[in-house]
């Protein structure tokens, strides 16, 4: 089951590489809002430029949110589909400096994956050298496991990645959000791989892939935990 989150990993690790530039029009991206200058009109960030655009859609400010991105007739910049990242994915504090691939690979080697990420976590938790930033991050991490769900806030090429699983008896279902393909969610089951993509232009691009039995879209698209950051930050 976890060799099928890899495959995701990889191919929006692909999706990002300088080989693969052209497909990044064709993929969502992630804005940031600077500003908003009034009139409908603000100043966005896309990857390390900024620029002025339009939007009838009330923009948040310094909120982050998935977009389409399209460049027309002399070089005018459209952003359609906005959609906001959820509390997770807002912060870039707010992870633990892990490979996702790597840490599925060693997880998915063990003999009882559940009990060891459960020793591994109470570990951090204990260890008197864990960080205040960190300590925030397992907490987290140890909520969502007392409701069965395995958050897991890595990085995936130092990108933000945020992959959430929950097992049942003979399925996994799960929720993942990748830089450059956007939320997704859906279930593994008897060697079925149901996926659920919110942009179109993920649909056609991970269709080309062949990476699941059934790719449909869905809006909206979930985490399957969410938590009050604030909360966790006022207690310290």
């Amino acid at each position: 089951m976890m060799n099928n989150i890899s495959k995701l990993s990889k191919i929006d690790a692909n999706a990002n590489s300088k080989s693969s530039m052209r497909f990044n029009g064709s993929l969502p991206i992630t804005i940031e809002v600077l500003k908003n200058l009034g009139m409908d009109r603000y100043k966005l960030l896309l990857g390390t430029k900024e620029f002025t655009t339009k939007s009838q859609k009330k923009l948040e400010r310094g909120a982050k949110y998935w977009g389409s991105f399209g460049e027309g007739k002399a070089g005018i910049i459209t952003i359609s589909n906005l959609i906001k990242k959820p509390n997770f994915l807002q912060n870039n504090s707010g992870f633990l400096d892990i490979e996702l691939s790597e840490f599925l690979a060693q997880i998915a080697q063990v003999e009882s994956p559940i009990s060891t990420f459960k020793e591994w976590l109470i570990e951090n938790l204990e260890n008197d050298d864990t960080k205040k930033d960190k300590f925030i991050i397992f907490s987290d991490i140890l909520l969502a496991l007392k409701e069965d769900i395995i958050h897991l806030p890595l990085k995936h090429n130092g990108k933000t990645t945020l992959l959430q699983i929950k097992l049942g008896p003979s399925y996994m279902e799960f929720y993942c959000a990748f830089e450059n393909l956007g939320p997704m969610n859906g279930y593994i089951s008897k060697g079925v791989f149901n996926l659920n993509v919110l942009f179109d232009k993920t649909f056609y691009f991970l269709k080309k892939s062949n990476i699941a039995s059934n790719i449909s879209i869905l809006k909206p698209i979930e985490p399957l935990y969410n938590s009050d950051k604030l909360i966790l930050d006022l207690k310290g």
